[in-house]
């Protein structure tokens, strides 16, 4: 049987419609620079044969209480929502998950993308706060991809490498053959 993974691109629209850029930093969002690592990943998975529930190919207009109710509602098995750490914050991907499920996925997430990436890690944070953690019916990840400074010139130069690490990672968690291939 396929699984489903729902895979967002952190912010984007806010429940009363108004545009959510997520953090900033010298003219620069999370949000645009979270999609080209969404995209990337969904078409690496679909490209491995995984089915995907994406907002990034529509110009992540949805927000996160409409993703995670979709999800919800079409059955996902994964949610994962990718986002970026604020300024301040020291360099490095850190992984948020809730379950012990969640955590096992975001060790093998982290794992590919600091091998595609030779990113940082700062490990994982267990966080029982986040509505898109506790509130999804599959198992869950926000993948924190680094911080908006620090991180910033990686950000842009290797989106694809962030995805292919995602992907590989949801594909592992998975049991799935990843195949390297976009779709």
């Amino acid at each position: 049987m396929s699984k489903l993974v729902a895979l967002n691109c952190g912010h984007g629209t806010t429940t009363n419609g108004v545009w959510d850029p997520g953090c900033t930093y010298k003219g620069k969002s999370e949000a645009a620079l979270m999609l080209p690592i969404t995209k990337a990943a969904v078409k690496y998975l679909r490209g491995s044969g995984v089915q995907v529930q994406t907002d990034a190919f529509s110009g992540n207009n949805r927000n996160m209480v409409s993703d995670v109710l979709l999800a919800n509602r079409t059955g996902a098995d994964i949610y994962v929502s990718v986002h970026c750490d604020y300024y301040p914050a020291p360099a490095g991907i850190l992984p948020l998950y809730l379950s012990g499920s969640g955590k096992k996925m975001a060790k093998k997430m982290a794992k590919w993308v600091k091998k595609y990436t030779g990113c940082k890690s700062r490990g994982l944070a267990k966080r029982p706060d986040l509505y898109e953690l506790k509130d999804s019916d599959g198992v869950a990840c926000i993948f924190e991809c680094g911080s908006i400074r620090a991180d910033l010139k990686s950000f842009e130069k290797k989106a694809d490498e962030y995805g292919r690490g995602i992907a590989h990672g949801i594909c592992s968690y998975l049991g799935v053959k990843f195949t390297g291939k976009k779709k």
